[in-house]
């Protein structure tokens, strides 16, 4: 499951096209599922070509929304989620949170990537009490470069060739 926090409410309907144009060979259903809604009429789930989102409220602090993609490949989730927050930023024009590992903290559960306009800066959500009235905003640290990756058509990471 991938998830990303959005700045500002999306449509499903542009959030389907959204997902539907980065992973052509897969076939996108919004799907309130925690909501308690039916699953759509032409969901499939013996079909792995099938997935679903559901964007629903959040209680984080400027990143309102709650952006859940269920049933895409089990690997490279996070590298996912990066991939299509970084395209999500640049295309709505609209701020992105990402959980992230970051790789010298493995441990630290507060680290974020927050994507503006698509340029990446590492975020820490540690003083941050979601749902709290009074809470502090997620706290930019800088700048962050994260490593190229890309994925096809069905969600799977594309190795670049070596050289």
């Amino acid at each position: 499951m991938e998830e990303t926090y959005l700045s500002q409410e999306l449509p499903d309907a542009q959030i389907q096209a959204f997902l539907q144009e980065a992973m052509l060979g897969l076939t996108v259903f919004p799907w309130a599922l925690l909501l308690g809604e039916e699953a759509p009429v032409e969901f499939d789930s013996s079909n792995p070509t099938h997935i679903f989102f559901e964007a629903l409220p959040a209680e984080v602090p400027e990143y309102g929304w709650h952006l859940a993609i269920y049933r895409t490949p089990g690997a490279d989730d996070e590298a996912r989620a990066l991939w299509l927050g970084r395209q999500l930023s640049a295309r709505f024009d609209l701020a992105v949170l990402v959980p992230f590992t970051h790789p010298d903290k493995p441990h630290d559960p507060y680290y974020d990537i927050v994507f503006r306009q698509g340029v990446s800066y590492l975020a820490d959500d540690s003083e941050t009490e979601f749902g709290e009235p009074d809470a502090q905003p997620v706290r930019i640290l800088g700048p962050y470069a994260l490593p190229e990756v890309t994925f096809g058509a069905l969600g799977q990471r594309i190795e670049a060739s070596q050289s």
